[in-house]
């Protein structure tokens, strides 16, 4: 067979599909995650188990490993503010004070889907080398992060608050304490205005304590409520 010597132009080589995480459409159509058609985070945490490596290869031998636990109402914790709203009038600072809550959705909801993708191991059989990344559990919170936030839409934030009588410690004025054994229909908030940000990344609660700061504090929880789009 005679040589022509003629470089090719290109050459083929065989990769591992997962090296990109974001679901590429096309007109025979493409993978498709499914997903819960609504989600409470609340207080359940999420359980799961992997390998030292953070992988997801066998799961007789992983179980017994010590498992991981991703905590909702830690997360929740973790990535919010609460305020007092600078812009009252000093009387109302002293009655029924006016707050502000911030709370980081997009980072609450990204590890809430990243939890359960670990639960029920969506990319189980995924090595390390098999991603971008070199790590699979990047890798998979990256696939959350472009294919599945966009797929919910924040549908409320649930606000629970109790009091505390102050009038015996007043040094804690204004310090209020984060609770998740608060939640139960009487202490639901429902005179709360919300200001969501275009891209839902975040959202602020505006309320007035119930009870005058002078003699009370509080302690407080929420649960964010998404649906499928």
């Amino acid at each position: 067979m005679r040589r022509s010597y003629i470089s090719p132009e290109y050459v083929d080589n065989k990769v591992y599909g997962t090296l990109n995480m974001v679901e590429e459409s096309n007109f025979f159509g493409s993978k498709m995650l499914d997903i819960e058609n609504s989600i409470s985070i609340g207080t359940q945490d999420i359980i799961y188990y992997q390998n030292l490596k953070g992988e997801q290869i066998d799961y007789s031998v992983e179980s017994s490993l010590p498992s991981y636990i991703y905590s909702p109402s830690t997360d929740k914790n973790s990535n919010h503010t609460l305020i007092v709203d600078e812009s009252q009038p000093k009387y109302q600072l002293d009655k029924n004070t006016r707050w502000i809550l911030t709370i980081n959705l997009k980072e609450i909801l990204g590890n809430y889907l990243f939890g359960l993708m670990k639960k029920y191991r969506t990319f189980e059989g995924l090595k390390n080398e098999m991603t971008r990344y070199n790590n699979a559990s990047i890798a998979l919170e990256n696939y959350v992060t472009f294919n599945v936030l966009d797929r919910y839409k924040l549908k409320s934030v649930d606000l629970y608050i109790t009091y505390k009588d102050l009038r015996s410690q007043s040094l804690l004025r204004y310090k209020n304490i984060w609770n998740t054994n608060i939640m139960l229909p009487e202490n639901k908030m429902t005179k709360v205005q919300t200001e969501t940000s275009f891209d839902e990344s975040t959202i602020k609660l505006f309320f007035n304590q119930e009870k005058p700061s002078s003699d009370y504090s509080f302690e407080y929880f929420f649960n964010i409520n998404y649906e499928k789009l």
